[in-house]
């Protein structure tokens, strides 16, 4: 029976932010961004072969999410979280690796500019190799 939940918990990796939002210290500080502030979320679930490079994935959902603030007026984002979980596949050089990231922010505005990356990137754990984007869906959190 260990070996059965052994396995199970091989076949996925799940990985976050931490337990508290960060904002990039170039936003940080009494006066850089409005204190107006509006929740947005997006979420995607990408399908990879050959490996996973979680920053990459980060980063576009990211940049999706941001379009979404600036649709609402915002520049910036700011006390960002992201979570991730990828289902690895029982032949990892054969198999597709599905992702599926939800990055999370309150939008605001700034006279200083988005930082363009996500926050915590000490934090990811990638799955090795030439990773190969087949398909990205923007599914509902």
């Amino acid at each position: 029976m260990a070996d059965a939940r052994d396995r199970s918990k091989a076949e996925v990796l799940q990985c976050s932010s931490g337990d508290e939002p960060h904002t990039h210290p170039s936003l940080s500080g009494e006066g850089a961004t409005s204190r107006r502030r509006v929740s947005v979320v997006h979420s995607d679930l990408f399908t990879c072969k050959g490996g996973v490079d979680v920053p990459k994935l980060l980063r576009a959902t990211r940049m999706s999410l941001l379009e979404k603030a600036e649709f609402l007026g915002a520049n910036v984002l700011v006390e960002e979280s992201w979570e991730f979980t990828i289902r690895i596949p029982k032949d990892p050089r054969t198999g597709l690796y599905r992702v599926r990231v939800r990055y999370l922010a309150s939008a605001s505005r700034s006279s200083r500019p988005d930082p363009q990356k996500p926050i915590a990137l000490d934090r990811v754990r990638n799955i090795p190799g030439l990773m190969t984007i087949l398909e990205r869906e923007e599914v509902t959190s």
